[in-house]
C-alpha cells in the first residue's frame, strides 16, 4: 500500500507522525515505490483532499473538516474515521466512528517511568509562525512545545507535563492519549469547531474553549479574530455549531470581484501592519498572552476515561490487523 497523509511546506507533528506510526505497527504493509497499488489514508483532517492515484483508498482514522466529502472519485473503503461527526457527514454506519489513530502512540512511545511536572503550551503550527510564543511562555513560566518539531520529541514533551494548554488539536489528542489533563484555547479565526467536536465526541468529552489574546497581532491580521466569542470568553460548541462550521469552510467560493479603493487601501494597511512594528500598537503582546495562559491553567482540566481509551485502542488495533491481513501483510503488534 501507499501511505498517504498531508505534507505541507512546514512540518507539523500531528501529520508527520503518520510516517513513523503506521510503518512501525505494520511494516510489511507499505511500499511507497510500487505502482497500481491501494492507498492508506491515515491521521489528519484529510478526508476529501486530493490524493495521489491509487486503486482504492483505505481510510483509517482520518477525519472530515476542510474539504467536501465526495473526494476525487477514487473508490474508498472506510475502516474507521476520527469521530461520529465525520461518520454522519459521510453517511456511514455509527460503528465506523472510532477515534484518531494517534491513540496508538503508546505502542511506540511509552510513558513508563515519566515524571510529570510543569505546564506545557502547544500552539497551532501556524500560530507559531506568527511569533511571540517563546516570550509569552517564558513570562508565564510554562514550557513551549513547538508542534513543528519531529513527532517523537513533541510527544515525549507532552507526556511529561502535568497539564497541557493547547490550540493544536493533536496537542489535546496526545495529552489525552497519555492521560495528561488538557485545556483547549483559540487565538484567532484559524480554528475548526467541526474537527474538535468530532474528536472530543469520540472520547466522550465536552470541552470548554477559552478565547485567548495572541502574543502577536500578526495572527489576527492573517486569520481574523475568533468567530466564537471575545477574548476571555469560554465557549462550548454543540453539534449544530460544528456542522455550521464545516458547511461554512467547504462552501463554494464565489469569484472575487475587483477590489474598490476602500478594499485596496484596507489590504495595503493590513500588509504594512503585519510586516512592521506598527502591529505592536494594536494592544497584543506576550505579556497579555502570558497572563491569560496563567488564568486558563487554574481552570478545571479535561480528560477522557481510561476505560474508554482502552476500548477504542483495542478497536483500532483489531481493524488495523484486519486491514493488514486483507492486504496480505501481518501486523507487528
Amino acid at each position: 500500500m501507499r501511505l498517504i497523509y498531508y505534507k505541507g511546506r512546514n512540518p507539523n507533528f500531528g501529520d508527520d507522525m503518520n510516517a513513523v506510526l503506521w510503518p512501525s505497527l505494520t511494516p510489511s504493509l507499505f511500499n511507497q515505490d510500487g505502482e497500481d497499488q491501494d492507498g492508506f489514508l491515515g491521521i489528519g483532517t484529510i478526508i476529501g483532499m486530493k490524493t495521489p492515484p491509487v486503486r482504492t483508498l483505505h481510510v483509517f482514522s482520518s477525519g472530515v473538516g476542510y474539504d467536501p466529502t465526495t473526494g476525487d472519485g477514487t473508490p474508498r473503503k472506510f475502516w474507521c474515521v476520527r469521530g461520529p461527526m465525520s461518520a454522519r457527514r459521510l453517511g456511514l454506519e455509527p460503528d465506523v466512528a472510532l477515534t484518531d489513530g494517534a491513540l496508538l502512540s503508546p505502542l511506540l512511545w511509552s510513558d513508563q517511568g515519566v515524571t510529570r511536572d510543569r505546564v506545557g503550551v502547544v500552539p497551532h503550527w501556524e500560530s507559531v509562525l506568527a511569533g511571540g510564543w517563546s516570550e509569552a511562555c517564558a513570562q508565564a513560566d510554562f514550557d513551549l512545545i513547538d508542534p513543528m518539531r519531529a513527532p517523537e520529541p513533541v510527544i515525549r514533551a507532552i507526556m511529561g507535563k502535568r497539564l497541557i494548554l493547547t490550540e493544536s488539536l493533536h496537542g489535546a489528542i496526545l495529552a489525552d492519549t497519555y492521560g495528561v489533563p488538557w485545556l483547549p484555547f483559540a487565538i484567532s479565526g484559524n480554528f475548526s469547531a467541526f474537527k474538535w467536536f468530532d474528536w472530543t465526541a469520540s472520547v466522550g468529552v465536552s470541552p470548554r474553549f477559552r478565547m485567548l489574546p495572541p502574543p502577536d497581532a500578526r495572527a489576527l491580521l492573517h486569520f481574523g479574530r475568533p468567530r466564537w466569542g471575545r477574548f476571555g470568553d469560554d465557549v462550548v460548541f454543540d453539534e449544530a455549531a460544528a456542522h455550521h462550521d464545516f458547511e461554512t469552510r467547504t462552501a463554494p467560493v464565489a469569484p472575487a470581484a475587483s477590489p474598490g479603493l476602500k478594499q485596496t487601501l484596507a489590504a495595503q494597511a493590513k500588509k504594512i501592519l503585519s510586516a512592521g512594528p506598527g502591529r505592536h500598537m494594536l494592544g497584543y503582546g506576550p505579556a497579555r498572552t502570558a497572563e491569560a495562559l496563567q488564568a486558563l491553567a487554574k481552570e478545571p482540566a479535561q480528560a477522557s476515561a481510561d476505560s474508554r481509551r482502552a476500548a477504542l485502542r483495542q478497536a483500532l488495533l483489531d481493524r488495523l490487523a484486519a486491514l493488514a491481513r486483507e492486504q496480505g501483510a501481518e501486523p507487528a503488534f
